[in-house]
């Protein structure tokens, strides 16, 4: 059985870009507007406003987790040269 093409109204691609502005993810639109993931990112470019790509979004969580000041390493002390 072949999937029926659901038109985009003009609220769905002001939805799109209100998402893709808003940052978030290709898979969240998707799921927020019941559509494919590739049929969202296809619109999303074909509208002007693409999602970051996979590799941009990686650079951007290493970034943030490099700069927090909650990382699984900060203020933990190795018992190194300590007295017990």
């Amino acid at each position: 059985m072949v999937a029926k093409k659901k038109a985009w109204s003009d609220e769905d691609t002001a939805r799109l870009r209100a998402l893709v502005a808003s940052g978030a993810s290709a898979l969240r639109a998707s799921v927020a507007l019941r559509r494919s993931l590739s049929v969202t990112k296809n619109k999303a470019r074909a509208l002007g406003v693409p999602f970051p790509s996979e590799a941009e979004l990686r650079a951007k969580r290493r970034r943030i987790f490099l700069n927090s000041t909650d990382g699984p390493w900060v203020g933990a002390r190795l018992p190194i040269n300590e007295d017990i």
